[in-house]
Order: C-alpha cells, then sequence, then structure tokens
C-alpha cells in the first residue's frame, strides 16, 4: 500500500490517462518493466508527459537529458535539423551553427520544465541516424549495479528506415538496467519487428476537464479561454492550444457563410468562400468541425436544445428547421465526419475534398 501510495504522489503532477498510469504502477510495483515500451495516440494525448515521469520514477531523477549533459541518467531524443556538411558519422549535434544549438537547447530545457510543452526546432523533420548511434554509445556505457538508464525518443514514427534498423539493434539484446520508451502519433510508420519487442500503450483522448487542468496548470491559460475550444479539441490539448491561439468567432462567421451558399446550391460562390480564407489543411478541418457542429446543433435545436457554438445563429437554425424540418440529416452528418476522416488519414488533393464539401453542402436539404 506504501508503494502504491507513493507512486499515485509521483503521478500527481501528471494529468488524466488512467489506465495507462495504472499499467505501469503495476508493472513497477512487481518489477516486471519491459525494455522497450511503446506510448501511442493521437497528438497531445500527453504521451511524452508520462514517459518523462515513467523515466523518472525509473531513475529517481528529477530532471531529463537534454542531451548535453552525458551525467544524467534519462536520454531524450527527437527529431533535429541537419547541419552544414553533416553525415551519418557526426554527432547529431556536432555541424549544428551556435544559434541553432542554442535555440535546441532551449526548447529542450523547455520540455523538461514542462512535460507538456511541444518541442518547436525549425527544419527538424526526422530521427537522423547519428542520433540513434548516439543512443548505441550511452547505452554501451556499464552503469553501476543500481543504476538504470532510459532514452525516450519522441516522435518515432518520424525515424526513417535506417534509424528504425539501427535502433533494432538495441532492442534485441537491450543492457541490464536499460530502457526505451517511443512515443508516437503514428504507430503504424513503426516496423513490426521494434513493435514486437516493445509493450504497447494506446492513451485515450482527454476529456474536457483534463484539457482544463492541463491549458491552466501548463500554459497559464483562464477558464474563459478554455471553454470555447474544449468541445472541438477531440480530446487533444495541443489542439486546445492552437484553437486559443485561433479567432473562432471569425471561423464561426466564415462557417455560416459557407453554408448559406453550399445549401442554396451555389457551387461557385461556396467553393470562391472557401478558398478565400482557408489556406491550410488545418483550417479546412476545423471548418469542417464547425459544419458538423452546426448539424449537430441544428438536429439538436428540433428537440428544443440551445446551440452551444452557434447561438448566435440561432435564427438561421431556427429558420432552416422551419423550411427543412422534415430532411433527415443523420446521414449528411456521417458524410462530413468521414471527409474529414479523409482529410487526416489521406493524401487526397486538398482541392477535390473542398469540392466535395461543396457537393455534399448542396446535397443536404434533398431528402434521401
Amino acid at each position: 500500500m506504501c508503494l502504491f501510495l507513493f507512486f499515485n504522489a509521483m503521478w500527481s503532477n501528471i494529468i488524466g490517462q488512467e489506465f495507462v498510469k495504472n499499467s505501469i504502477t503495476h508493472l513497477m510495483q512487481n518489477n516486471i518493466i519491459p525494455h522497450g515500451l511503446i506510448f501511442f495516440g493521437d497528438e497531445g494525448f500527453g504521451m511524452d508527459a508520462i514517459a518523462i515521469r515513467f523515466a523518472n520514477l525509473i531513475t529517481e531523477n528529477s530532471s531529463v537529458n537534454d542531451n548535453f549533459n552525458e551525467k544524467i541518467e534519462i536520454k531524450y531524443i527527437t527529431a533535429l535539423p541537419r547541419g552544414k556538411n553533416e553525415n551519418d558519422s557526426d554527432g547529431p549535434l556536432d555541424k549544428i551553427p551556435g544559434p541553432e544549438f542554442e535555440k535546441i537547447k532551449g526548447e529542450l530545457l523547455k520540455k523538461g520544465l514542462n512535460p507538456y510543452y511541444k518541442i518547436n526546432i525549425p527544419n527538424a523533420n526526422d530521427i537522423k541516424i547519428n542520433s540513434i548511434r548516439n543512443i548505441q554509445k550511452y547505452l554501451s556505457l556499464k552503469p553501476n549495479s543500481a543504476q538504470k538508464r532510459v532514452v525516450i525518443i519522441s516522435t518515432a514514427e518520424l525515424m526513417n528506415e535506417t534509424s528504425q534498423n539501427a535502433l533494432l539493434k538495441n532492442l534485441e539484446e537491450p543492457p541490464d538496467n536499460t530502457f526505451l520508451i517511443l512515443t508516437t502519433n503514428n504507430i503504424n510508420a513503426l516496423r513490426e519487428t521494434i513493435r514486437s519487442r516493445c509493450q504497447e500503450f494506446q492513451f485515450a483522448p482527454f476529456t474536457e476537464h483534463e484539457i482544463e487542468e492541463i491549458l491552466q496548470r501548463y500554459f497559464a491559460k483562464t477558464n474563459e479561454e478554455t471553454r470555447m475550444v474544449n468541445r472541438i479539441a477531440e480530446g487533444s490539448y495541443l489542439k486546445a492550444l492552437e484553437l486559443i491561439e485561433t479567432d473562432v468567432n471569425f471561423f464561426l462567421e466564415k462557417t455560416i457563410s459557407i453554408l448559406r451558399f453550399g445549401l442554396a446550391g451555389k457551387y461557385y460562390s461556396c467553393l470562391t468562400e472557401i478558398n478565400d480564407f482557408i489556406k491550410e489543411e488545418k483550417e479546412f478541418q476545423l471548418v469542417i468541425s464547425f459544419i458538423i457542429y452546426w448539424l449537430y446543433e441544428l438536429n439538436l435545436s428540433r428537440d428544443q436544445f440551445t446551440p452551444y457554438y452557434f447561438v448566435n445563429y440561432r435564427d438561421t437554425i431556427d429558420k432552416f428547421n422551419s423550411k427543412y424540418g422534415h430532411v433527415d440529416i443523420s446521414w449528411s452528418i456521417k458524410d462530413c465526419e468521414n471527409l474529414l476522416y479523409k482529410i487526416k488519414n489521406t493524401n487526397v488533393n486538398l482541392n477535390i475534398l473542398k469540392f466535395r464539401l461543396v457537393m455534399l453542402l448542396s446535397s443536404i436539404i434533398k431528402i434521401k
């Protein structure tokens, strides 16, 4: 019981993901921690935060290795830019110019202070082979008998084939008292030979309350800032953060404009409206999310429920229902959800998807 209470106290600053935390606690209590672990889920589900805290629990160390101090027993690996004339035999930071090096160091220090912080390193597109070889060198050093070492590979899906092959050697014959934790938003990008040598933990979406707690505790956001975005954050605190930086009311207004043109069958005007202000895929995703919520609230208003997001557009909803209250829009909601899924998970041309949205909206008022 004391051990369990100790572990609970150590998780006290980590929000949500109770199933994962309880599973890890069980492994530690029974001293059966596997040498390889994979934490996977959508971006913003907190895999890194639990990986860092878990590593601290294993090593009884209070800080994260920033790749510059080899005495610390937690090493954190992430994507890095390539230096000028860098080759695979160089160290991961050897050819990085001074200003970029300081930027990287600063980002890693921020991560050490806030495990929910998203590292932002320009031109860091993949996890380099020399970063993985640096792990091999690090693990080859013999620790003291009671000393444990942990390597965290964040966004592990950014390892290319060569890097994954190099990592596999560490997983095939892991040294004693060493542990590798991979965090990823795309577990299918990892080789099956890597996955088969690791224990996998799937992370669930955060609740609205958990997102609110993360944003307030770790990013000093207010209740007012978090209230509007929590419902459309899809369980991701990072998406909630992005939404806070977005003019949500502007997107609501544009969504209504797109709906008016689309529902009226004004194809050209609708497509023009979409193209005029949607410049990035994330913006398109947000508009479709709002369209889905508009359709949901349209449906709910038929049972006298008050809209949440579109409360200022209640008259638009009421006018639609007075004229088309007989139309079953459940199929339209599913069609929009399928379109949103395709944007997130396929490489379909964005212009094609925009046109499909216009055609979808124009078909809504047709009886199915």
